[in-house]
């Protein structure tokens, strides 16, 4: 059931109460709806597709009758229709999160990331050190969720043939042809599948696009298609204020018992129980501000907001701590094709295409290859860096035909950022809740993660400087003439952070003092609160996100039946 706002007619209790409805939130609130839970998910944002009262149409698909006429029979909006994503990134509603750009919408950035998809290595899940949480136990999640769609990866062990999620390849693109001819000559092999533990080599990234040419986001595959089961309900423009507990007489611990929600539109505020559990799945940036405002985090540190947070119900020094991310540095290249470029020179074929079979460019995120970056020329089998390439520059334009090449770093070093509550404790307790937290984030306050971007940089000039690449691509941004220190202060100066945001709520050990969750997910020191999402990996992946998120939230959907139901 789909409500957009707080109502009379709303129910108060479920066995579940979900807060996010992003990749994590709508794998689990279909899983556990699924398993016949009663479910409640609770979204701040509003809707992503026009069902849900978005008005951002930017294609519709349909029937090419007999006589020419096209007749539409869908519609879809930015955050559905591929090529679009970076126009939902860039102008889609976002949290007030400064230094973030965090959507604030049904789905989460899994309705406006670029929609590469691509698991970490084994050694990355290995490295978690957490009991169940290793590659092989990691790799049925990835299967499950997974269709892979690429014809020689069709009989893989290593793919998911039934999951919800479309995942494949794009190769459309004249840049990325050429791209890969001259990786091959510079030495680099051919990289058939991105998902593999290679960390080598130049291939066509893997997208999670369905074969209609539509976003295949957790949201659209899993929870969309049950918002008319009678036991899942889905609010919109709800923020989540705190999670309440109560203190039994006879046990210790606290158990986590409602929430209490707040439609900022109306000014109303309605707590709703959850006889199960409480789920959090609002992302790394905002689970651990809803963990601190409800009185779970560092007890010395919430004592200084007593006045508006007057309980600690577990002392948990790593709430809101071992924030990561990636960052890249997009370069701008000149860029002379040889041939037609599929792009949007000539809209109507291409949305013709797109209409009458989920074909053309509108079903690509305009961009389709990439290669992992050496070190240098003379290293083999390693990488520091992922490279793509993009048509044009994002969110601009130039007086030439260009193209933008970013080097996005794979692993950076290990860091003291976090992010912190929100300051004005003179605030109403509302306006206190809501107000935005603070992110301490320094991209390069490690000058190695400086060097490896500059390194890949010179990695990108050198691939670049041998054939077809040499004579059709000339750097322009940054220019050539600058010295290694020079190039070091553009990147310092340049670079931008991805929304890989990760780790502040990590998983581990009981005994370690730093972590907020055990292997099962559940928060220590209470009872009765979970988290899905991002926030409990205790290490970034050398890989994008999205996959390792969605994989994360399939185990965790079915530890919580296994806790629940067993």
């Amino acid at each position: 059931m789909l409500c957009l706002e707080l109502g009379q007619s709303i129910q108060l209790t479920y066995d579940y109460i979900i807060i996010g409805s992003g990749s994590s939130g709508s794998i689990v609130a279909s899983r556990l709806a699924d398993n016949g839970s009663s479910v409640l998910v609770l979204e701040a944002g509003g809707g992503s597709s026009f069902a849900l009262g978005n008005r951002d149409v930017v294609a519709t698909q349909g029937n090419m009758g007999a006589n020419g006429a096209y007749t539409p029979t869908s519609v879809y909006t930015k955050y559905e229709v591929p090529l679009y994503w970076s126009s939902s990134y860039l102008t889609g509603p976002n949290w007030d999160i400064a230094g973030a750009g965090v959507a604030k919408v049904t789905g989460g950035c899994g309705n406006h990331n670029g929609m590469v998809f691509n698991r970490g290595t084994s050694t990355d899940y290995d490295g978690w050190n957490v009991n169940g949480w290793n590659a092989a136990s990691m790799l049925p999640y990835f299967i499950k969720s997974e269709t892979i769609l690429d014809p020689p990866l069709a009989a893989s062990t290593l793919h998911g043939h039934s999951g919800p999620i479309n995942v494949g390849t794009h190769p459309f693109d004249s840049e990325g042809a050429d791209f890969i001819s001259s990786c091959n000559a510079a030495g680099l092999p051919f990289n058939a599948d991105f998902q593999n533990d290679t960390r080598d080599g130049c291939g066509y990234f893997q997208f999670n696009i369905d074969p209609n040419g539509i976003r295949s986001s957790p949201f659209e595959k899993y929870l969309k298609p049950k918002l008319n089961k009678p036991n899942l309900t889905l609010l919109t423009g709800i923020h989540v204020l705190r999670i309440n507990f109560i203190q039994p007489i006879l046990n210790p611990t606290p158990i986590a018992s409602s929430v209490l929600a707040h439609n900022v539109s109306t000014g109303v505020s309605t707590t709703f129980t959850a006889l199960k559990e409480v789920i959090l799945a609002a992302g790394a940036l905002n689970t651990p501000k809803i963990l601190l405002n409800s009185g779970v985090g560092d007890a010395s540190y919430l004592a200084t907001y007593s006045s508006k947070i007057p309980y600690v119900y577990s002392n948990r020094t790593g709430v809101g701590k071992n924030l990561q991310n990636h960052f890249l540095a997009l370069t701008v290249w000149s860029y002379n094709a040889t041939s037609n470029r599929p792009t949007f020179y000539d809209m109507f074929s291409q949305s013709l295409l797109f209409q009458t079979g989920g074909g053309g460019i509108l079903g690509t995120p305009g961009f389709s290859v990439g290669a992992w970056l050496r070190p240098n020329a003379s290293a083999t089998g390693v990488s520091e860096n992922v490279m793509l390439i993009l048509p044009g520059v994002l969110g601009s334009s130039t007086p030439f035909q260009s193209m933008s090449v970013g080097v996005s770093i794979s692993q950076p070093a290990p860091n003291n950022h976090s992010i912190v509550l929100g300051s004005n404790t003179a605030l109403s307790a509302v306006d206190f809740y809501l107000q935005a937290p603070k992110l301490n984030f320094n991209m390069f306050s490690n000058q190695a993660d400086v060097d490896t971007i500059v390194r890949g940089i010179m990695e990108t000039r050198r691939i670049m400087s041998f054939p077809p690449m040499n004579n059709r691509a000339t750097p322009v941004n940054p220019p050539s003439t600058l010295s290694t220190s020079e190039l070091g202060d553009w990147v310092r100066n340049s670079s931008i952070a991805h929304q890989h945001w990760c780790g502040t709520a990590k998983m581990g050990n009981t005994n370690d003092p730093t972590a907020v969750v055990d292997s099962r997910l559940k928060v220590i020191g209470v009872n009765n609160l979970r988290i899905v999402d991002a926030s409990i990996i205790p290490t970034i992946p050398n890989s994008l996100m999205h996959a390792t998120v969605i994989a994360i939230a399939e185990k965790a959907a079915d530890l919580i039946i296994q806790d629940k139901y067993s």
